[in-house]
């Protein structure tokens, strides 16, 4: 392989496990340094798995069978020398912050720790993402979700950067401003592969061009715009791209269809909030049967939001939703359920099958999948998926199954959220053509959508919500004539790529580059209207004490818990870590209570189990009840077990509420040198736990939209119980995989010492008495009290 060279791969072909059929074949490509590369093909062709092999991701962190020789520069091996952008924005983040998660390749490229925040900050600009540094990104739209994703590949400054799809969920301008930043790499001397349905703009960026068939083959290669110019009818053919592309104005905008009738939902003066935070006010919307609305908005805007409420599965602040006429949270929730569809943003959100027959079927099915459901899967391009797992197919399909899944049965609303992200012409059409054909049978259709060319082909009526409120409800035709409102709202692509870069963007040092790679646009970045919520910081002593000298801490006093063998002793264990939690560790009382009160039913039914089951010697007086014998001693033994368990479930409490998961893993390896690539992977582990509610919260809405929810608390506790561990470790794998794809490999997954931290954890000897003390403590209480 060449110096100049930086990939090649020859016959090289990629089959997933439990897959009869190769998802690539005989597949031969190389990149030069500096050279630019789009790929393009049909969805699920293979383009992301090729990516991946570019990227050294597979196999290793995603498994599979790569077969056929790939060779690699040098410069590819160094931790942190891909930067990758995926096409899931849930798919690639492994910190809980907006800092922590910039900084995550940094570290592993051994930046200095006093450089990251300007680095942080400088790469969230380029990415117009204009959010606070301790952010949390799981309370992101999708959208500010793929620029935080931008952010982090543009920060690590690699050699080699992939972007897959990384418009899929960004607005026209913010679209434009990540093609800007594409360019200004390309023109700095990036090495870049890029994957992306709406290519057409970038045409003049890229060097060259792989075409693939849908059988995971390369079609042709070679200089973009010629090949794309001579295979434009193949394109075409094959789905990849539009037949045409329609005037957004004039005459290219369809005839709406009338606004006759009753309408099926309503919302009058509805506002919300999240907490203190406004998301939008006195907003208003009628849609009628027969019609599709679009909404339309910046990232950030509180479209989705809008959408949960007008599905019932979100409760504004102020105003009224009715459905048909009725209150909507006055309508039975099975009523509501056969009313209304609604499709989530995240398509794994609406998925609570293991296999995609049974999701379309909405039941399990074994081998007898029903006729309907097979017509759909087939139209829909998924026909030789039924046998497999929703969570393992591409995230276009995904895509399309969770639509499938809510157009099988019939209803009177259908509310999507960004139905078509992610797909290509083919599909986009087939999908839009079936929402064409509900509105045509008298339903009415609801999407929100950043594409402009379906809103002006299939729209009846937008709204547009932006700054907190919706400014404009009309015909897609007067919308394009308030150009003003189209420039606030983001929805018109007001820039140009810059094809012409001035020679000083040729430099390649981190501080030019980053300089250069500014979204050349001609207004500041979109501020959400709502500020993303931050990690609650701590307070009282937990944030001041090693966290890992902390944990065990609470290990030594829960295993001094388990000596109180009386029931004074038990009570006083329980209640010494919860006096502590208040006061020392500052835990709201009522927090206290409410993440304890989880665990009050469970140790009443245990205590009873030994009240009404335990022996007791002879002559202790007990009560014969059909098969149970109460007693005293029994109540008293069961009593003792359940204290001193709920006294280690209150330490548990005080540690995750006062202590930082992310001091523990990096505490872990300045202060012990555990290795990385242990510390790491428990947080992937643990990463699971800040957004058990939100999980909860989603797979419980998909329930009930489905109408299969359980109706009692403890049932659904059982029911939820293997979906919710199905997705803790798939999101475990998930935060994985986006450790090795920021450099978490190689020697800076083995030692401590070969990456640098942006936190900064002390561990002195004033750590370890305090361990002592509070340790002592307990040891105390078993001592003092009888």
């Amino acid at each position: 392989m060449g110096e100049g060279r930086l990939l090649s791969l020859s016959g090289v072909s990629v089959r997933y496990e439990l897959e009869a059929k190769p998802t690539l074949s005989d597949i031969d490509f190389s990149i030069d340094r500096g050279e630019s590369v789009l790929f393009l093909g049909p969805s699920g062709c293979g383009k992301s798995t090729l990516a991946m092999v570019c990227a050294n991701l597979l196999p290793g962190a995603v498994e599979g069978v790569v077969t056929g020789q790939v060779e690699r520069h040098p410069a590819l091996e160094a931790p942190g020398s891909v930067g990758y952008v995926f096409q899931d924005p849930d798919a690639q983040f492994c910190m809980l912050t907006v800092s922590d998660e910039v900084a995550f390749g940094l570290e592993n490229q051994q930046v200095a720790p006093s450089d990251m925040p300007q680095i942080t900050r400088r790469a969230l600009r380029q990415a117009g993402l204009d959010v606070p540094l301790p952010a949390n990104h799981a309370t992101f739209s999708g959208g500010m979700k793929q620029k935080l994703a931008v952010a982090c590949a543009l920060a690590m400054d690699a050699p080699l950067v992939v972007f897959d799809e990384p418009t899929a969920n960004l607005d026209p301008k913010s679209t434009r401003q990540v093609f800007d930043v594409i360019a200004a790499l390309r023109a700095s001397g990036r090495t870049l592969i890029v994957i992306e349905h709406k290519f057409e703009p970038l045409l003049t960026q890229m060097d060259r061009v792989v075409l693939f068939t849908r059988d995971g083959r390369i079609h042709r290669a070679g200089p973009a715009a010629q090949v794309v110019s001579e295979e434009w009818a193949w394109l075409v053919e094959e789905g990849i791209a539009r037949p045409n592309e329609i005037a957004l104005s004039g005459p290219g905008i369809r005839v709406p269809h009338k606004l006759d009738g009753q309408p099926v939902l309503s919302v009058r003066s509805a506002s919300l909030k999240y907490g203190q935070t406004p998301v939008w006010d006195d907003v208003s919307l009628d849609v009628y049967p027969g019609t599709i609305t679009a909404i339309v908005g910046p990232n950030g805007g509180g479209k989705s939001s809008l959408l949960q409420v007008m599905a019932g599965l979100q409760k504004p602040t102020g105003g009224q939703v009715a459905l048909h006429g009725q209150a909507i949270t006055q309508v039975k929730r099975s009523a509501r359920a056969q009313a209304i569809s609604y499709c989530f943003q995240n398509p794994e959100y609406q998925f609570i099958y293991e296999r995609v027959a049974d999701e379309v079927a909405n039941r399990i099915v074994e081998n007898d999948v029903p006729e309907d459901a097979l017509a759909l899967l087939q139209l829909l391009g998924l026909e030789g998926a039924a046998e497999q797992s929703p969570f393992a197919l591409s995230q276009g399909q995904k895509r399309r199954l969770s639509v499938a899944v809510m157009l099988k049965e019939d209803h009177d609303l259908y509310l999507l959220d960004e139905p078509t992200f992610g797909q290509d012409a083919q599909t986009e059409a087939v999908l839009m053509e079936k929402f064409a054909s509900l509105r045509d049978t008298g339903k009415a259709v609801v999407m929100t959508t950043h594409d402009m060319s379906l809103v002006a082909r299939y729209a009846d009526q937008v709204a547009v919500l932006v700054d907190g409120a919706i400014s404009f409800v009309g015909t897609p035709a007067l919308l394009w004539e308030n150009e003003s409102l189209m420039h606030r709202a983001h929805l018109l692509d007001d820039q140009t790529v810059d094809t012409e870069p001035e020679a000083e963007q040729k430099a390649t040092d981190r501080d030019a580059v980053t300089t250069t790679t500014a979204p050349s646009t001609t207004t500041a970045p979109h501020t959400s209207k709502v500020p993303p919520a931050e990690v609650p910081r701590r307070r009282g002593l937990g944030p001041h004490w090693n966290a890992p000298v902390f944990l065990m801490a609470i290990f030594a006093a829960a295993l001094a818990a388990i000596f109180a063998n009386r029931l004074p002793q038990a009570i006083a264990v329980f209640l010494w870590p919860v006096l502590l939690g208040m006061t020392v560790f500052r835990i709201s009382p009522f927090a206290l209570a409410k993440r304890l009160s989880a665990f009050i039913g469970f140790y009443v039914l245990y205590t009873w189990s030994y009240v009404a089951f335990t022996r007791v010697p002879p002559g202790v007086p007990v009560i014969h009840l059909l098969w149970m014998h109460p007693s005293l001693s029994g109540l008293m033994t069961g009593l003792v077990l359940a204290f001193r368990m709920l006294a280690a479930v209150v330490l548990g409490i005080v540690f995750l509420s006062a202590s930082d998961l992310t001091d523990l893993v990096v505490g872990w390896s300045t202060g012990f040198r555990v290795a990385p690539k242990f510390t790491y992977g428990m947080l992937a582990g643990l990463h699971f736990m800040p957004l058990f509610r939100t999980e909860w919260t989603k797979l419980r809405q998909a329930r009930q939209l489905r109408g299969k929810d359980a109706p009692f608390a403890l049932a659904r506790a059982v029911t939820y119980a293997l979906p919710l561990l199905g997705q803790a470790i798939r999101l475990s794998e998930r935060v994985a995989i986006a450790m090795e794809a920021r450099g978490l490999t190689g020697v800076a997954a083995a030692d401590a010492t070969a990456r640098t931290y942006a936190r900064a954890i002390s561990l002195s000897a004033r750590d370890w008495l305090l361990a002592g003390v509070f340790v002592a403590s307990f040891v105390a209480i078993l001592v003092i009290i009888p």
